[in-house]
This record gives C-alpha cells, structure tokens and sequence, in this order.
C-alpha cells in the first residue's frame, strides 16, 4: 500500500527519507528509528516517503512493556538487546524563526595621527678660539752709522 494510505504520524519530526537512502537499497524499504521513543519505529517505502510503526508489547507475565526497536537488526528486540533510552517527547518541528542577517560592527581601531616632532632645533654653538693678536715687534729700529 502506499505510505499515504497506511500511515500516521504521533506528531514528532518525521524523517526525510531521501536523506537515508544509498545505491544499494534504491527501490527497497528500509527503517529508521524514531527520535525518542524506542518501541517506534519509521519505514522508510520505496516512494522514500516515510511510516511510522510500533513494536509489539511484551506480555505483562515475562515483565509487560514493548519491545524496541534494534537498528542494526532492522527488527523490533527485546529491550535489553537495544541501546536506546527513552527521552520526553519534543513537539512538532517547527519552523525556526529567521535569523537577522550578520552585521559588521564598525572599525574600533583609531586613525592613525602623526605626533609634533620632538627634536630641537639645531643651534650653533659660539667660536670658541680666542681671536688673533699681533705681537708687537721685536726687531730694533735701522740705525744710520757717522
């Protein structure tokens, strides 16, 4: 029968099947389990579209219950024989709500300033040599002879 015909939903996220499926199975049913209850389980059909399933429950004389579902056996199994752990149920999927777009925040780096020179000017120190004096002359004056 097809999925649209044998299948309801108990209002988790149903799997997208498409997802799941690889070239070996193509055409095949195959099963995924359900997202937090283990005695669930969702058949994927060949149309990929997806079944939700429950596993049989156990006899209240061998301890009651449901069997879970084994995922590496693809059938249901006896609790202790699965790892699964049964988690509170989540509602619906529901469409996230947008996000705001990223936004840059502004440059925090300061513009870059050129600081006053710091370096004196150039001055240009006094002679220090002391200035030049003619001696007077130690020569004696010509003197005529008589």
């Amino acid at each position: 029968l097809p999925s649209t015909l044998c299948c309801r939903g108990d209002g988790s996220a149903e799997p997208l099947c498409a997802e799941f499926v690889n070239q070996d199975m193509a055409g095949q049913p195959f099963y995924l389990p359900h997202q937090n209850n283990c005695s669930r389980y969702w058949m994927c059909g060949a149309d990929l579209m997806p079944c939700l399933f429950e596993c049989p429950p156990i006899a209240e004389d061998v301890g009651g219950g449901s069997l879970y579902f084994n995922i590496d056996l693809q059938i249901c199994d006896w609790p202790f024989n699965v790892e699964c752990t049964m988690s509170a149920p989540t509602s619906a999927p529901t469409k996230p709500a947008p996000t705001a777009a990223p936004t840059t925040a502004a440059p925090t780096t300061a513009a870059p300033t050129t600081a006053a020179p710091t370096t004196a000017a150039p001055t240009t120190a006094a002679p220090t040599t002391a200035a030049p004096t003619t001696a007077a002359p130690t020569t004696a004056a010509p003197t005529t002879a008589a």
